[in-house]
């Protein structure tokens, strides 16, 4: 099992948004989180009403960017444990999460952004 760097961090990062490929949407899909997830297809069509049942023929237009993983009313990824601060799909995490490096330049460059 993986060490969790980021479990003394106020997941600065977890406020991003959060690009899935249509594997990684699949994938948590199949891991029942789908509440949490929210595809280009369906943000497109709501913004845009008259393209409403179209979301197959929009599906087969985004490939890396599918999905995102929706935020709560805090501005945090859903995924994020609210009380331990860690992500609750660690093991699971998108490849944005998994390449955030931990404290690495973008880390710092966010924390100094938001915090």
């Amino acid at each position: 099992m993986e060490v969790n760097p980021c479990s003394s961090c106020v997941a600065s990062c977890c406020t991003l948004l959060i690009d899935l490929t249509k594997k990684e949407y699949l994938h948590l899909k199949s891991l029942n989180l789908s509440n949490n997830l929210l595809k280009q297809s369906e943000i497109f069509t709501q913004k845009n009403p008259i393209y409403k049942g179209k979301e197959d023929f929009f599906d087969s237009m985004y490939k890396d960017e599918f999905a995102i993983i929706k935020k709560g009313k805090d501005g945090f990824c859903s995924l994020l444990d609210k009380k331990t601060r860690l992500c609750e799909i660690y093991e699971n995490r998108p490849k944005c999460c998994r390449d955030y490096e931990s404290n690495g330049k973008q880390c710092k460059q966010i924390k100094k952004c938001i915090n």
